[in-house]
């Protein structure tokens, strides 16, 4: 049967409408304003509920030394995140992770690993890094949308951000001994945020150097050099959703991270990490990682 011309020049209008009626049904994709309310909202929810978690930390170590030998180390520890709004500070600026080393190398311990320069030990609070997200610290950073992605099976909205601040450096001997430098970097650093498009969870996070930055040293550890130059610096962190039982209760919560650093002219010019975060643990009462003895 053949259709007339007539009948085809009256469908066409028809189908127009309903593509159009179509389009207008699907929902706008959220614009940046919108994602770093709901991400920052769900960050907070994320810091004051996993304050009562405690999980099983296992860094596993690959420094390579000036003359390219390698001695890795694995340092278990127990974590705990610290944030502690109030009555002033409803919204506290940044959170901070807690650590407690349990076992170096599968012993515990013992007083010569703490002067290790590349060992956890020597970071027992550090900023998390989600902190970010959090409405006092994003005038510290432009964010721009990426666009779409996907990960792990999940539609994701791709943020990437940048410091505002150009890099600079505190430097200090650890323990006292020259031979080992602790330095905090602050600015000169951009990333990108895989954030879950249904619940605005974030899944991954990336991190690395805008460019090159020198470390300047402490005078006493100055003899041979005045200044180090950190030329890569490379992080990523994973989420994966989490189920406790008794309530039963699912939160998304750091799986794994990855970092690759190296600084010209240091003692251990590269150092490669491997994280694992596992045995969860969740304290309905509270929950507290006890300092050293």
């Amino acid at each position: 049967m053949a259709f007339r011309p007539s009948s085809t020049a009256l469908a066409l209008p028809v189908l127009a409408v309903l593509a159009g009626s179509l389009v207008a049904a699907q929902p706008a994709s959220p614009g940046l304003t919108d994602v770093l309310q709901r991400v920052g909202e769900r960050v907070e929810q994320y810091f004051a509920r996993a304050q009562s978690i405690v999980c099983l930390e296992i860094v596993g170590l690959m420094p390579v030394d000036a003359i390219g030998a390698s001695r890795g180390r694995t340092v278990e520890s127990e974590l705990r995140l610290s944030w502690e709004p109030s009555d002033e500070n409803p919204i506290p600026i940044e959170a901070r992770t807690l650590r407690q080393v349990i076992k170096v190398n599968g012993h515990p311990p013992r007083k010569n690993d703490h002067d290790n320069c590349t060992s956890p030990e020597q970071n027992t609070s550090e900023v998390q890094p989600l902190s970010l997200l959090l409405p006092r610290q994003r005038d510290e950073y432009t964010f721009k949308l990426a666009g779409p992605g996907r990960i792990d099976n999940r539609t994701a909205i791709l943020l990437d951000y940048r410091m505002v601040d150009k890099p600079s450096v505190k430097s200090e001997l650890v323990n006292g001994n020259d031979e080992c430098v602790s330095f905090a970097l602050d600015g000169g650093m951009r990333g990108r945020i895989w954030i879950d498009a249904e619940t605005f969870d974030v899944l991954r996070m990336d991190q690395s150097l805008m460019g090159l930055v020198d470390i300047p040293l402490p005078r006493k550890a100055a003899s041979r050099a005045r200044s180090w130059t950190m030329e890569r610096w490379d992080t990523s962190i994973r989420f994966k959703p989490v189920t406790f039982q008794d309530p039963h209760e699912t939160l998304v919560l750091p799986a794994s991270a990855t970092s690759f650093r190296i600084t010209r002219g240091a003692g251990t010019p590269q150092l490669r990490t491997s994280t694992r975060y596992s045995s969860y643990r969740r304290f309905m009462t509270g929950a507290r990682v006890l300092p050293p003895q």
